[in-house]
């Protein structure tokens, strides 16, 4: 079953393409794993009316699988698009003591675009000189801006480190 393939599709070499190897491994769907020639692997996948895969070849015996080429890539693309729905970003936003009211709406606005596309935020307020030594008093901003996004995201975590105080929001459920 000889077939013709794009180019990103290529990376694996299918049937005829292996060559260079006189024993491989196969694996595949209700077949046993074994060590066996390569024409003997051949002619398994011809039997069955499947393709030979050639998926590692790093190993002492290269491994080859049987199966549906077609089928295969299907369902590697499915993965790893799976895999890529399944991560979330965290996205960072700095604030100062003294920010403007203005510039706290702004910077909320843009948190909440964040959250909407499934990122978490992290909200950094930065204190330096005698703003360290009026740290409650300091909080305010980053409270203020915690209460604007009430309706969109919660507190994840909320910590003290040093010169900072660190906020993690994540969308609100």
């Amino acid at each position: 079953m000889s077939k013709q393939f794009s180019s990103k599709e290529n990376q694996f070499r299918v049937n005829d393409e292996i060559k260079f190897h006189s024993k491989v491994r196969i694996i595949g769907d209700g077949i046993e794993s074994r060590i066996v020639s390569l024409n003997e692997a051949k002619e398994i996948a011809n039997s069955m009316e499947l393709d030979l895969v050639e998926i590692n070849t790093k190993t002492e015996f290269p491994i080859v699988k049987i199966c549906d080429f077609s089928k295969y890539l299907y369902e590697l693309k499915k993965a790893a698009k799976k895999q890529k729905n399944n991560t979330t970003q965290v996205k960072e936003i700095q604030l100062s003591v003294n920010i403007a009211q203005h510039d706290l709406e702004t910077k909320a606005k843009q948190a909440i675009n964040f959250i909407k596309h499934g990122d978490k935020v992290k909200v950094t307020l930065m204190m330096r000189g005698r703003e360290l030594q009026r740290r409650d008093a300091n909080k305010k901003s980053i409270l203020s801006f915690i209460e604007l996004m009430q309706d969109s995201a919660i507190v994840e975590s909320m910590k003290d480190e040093g010169n900072k105080t660190i906020v993690i929001l994540k969308k609100n459920k």
